[in-house]
């Protein structure tokens, strides 16, 4: 039976997923005790590190996060409590709400910036041994 291209993309799928499961595992290890924070937080700095004066309207911020509006809402709510970031009004828009990276935040996203790039290098072989069992 030949291979369709349906398989092939299935095949794709499931191997970016199977992936990024260990990747994020792996790098989970070393997040909370070596940057003092989840990774999910990291992902959230980064994003603001990379946006226009360190700003990204919250809705903005799930969407490239990968999070649900609720979800953002509770995960940025505790990032505030922890001083990363800060909630700054749209002067534009009085509905809109922005996340804003803290000088704070700037310091824990550098320190956490360094975990991660160890986490990737030390765990590099497990995406070079899914490419040899693939």
């Amino acid at each position: 039976m030949a291979r369709t291209s349906a398989d092939d993309t299935t095949r794709l799928w499931e191997g970016l997923t199977r992936a990024h499961n260990l990747m994020s595992a792996a790098l989970e290890k070393d997040f909370m005790p070596q940057a003092g924070m989840p990774l999910a937080w990291y992902e959230v700095l980064h994003h603001l590190t990379q946006a226009p004066g360190g700003l990204l309207r919250f809705q903005e911020l799930a969407k490239v996060s990968g999070i649900t509006d609720s979800g953002a809402s509770r995960r940025l709510d505790q990032m505030i409590r922890a001083g990363l970031i800060d909630r700054q009004s749209c002067p534009t828009d009085r509905r809109g709400v922005f996340a804003h990276i803290t000088e704070q935040g700037q310091t824990a996203y550098k320190r956490a910036h360094a975990v991660f790039v160890r986490s990737l290098t030390k765990n590099r072989e497990l995406l070079e041994d899914l490419r040899a069992k693939e």
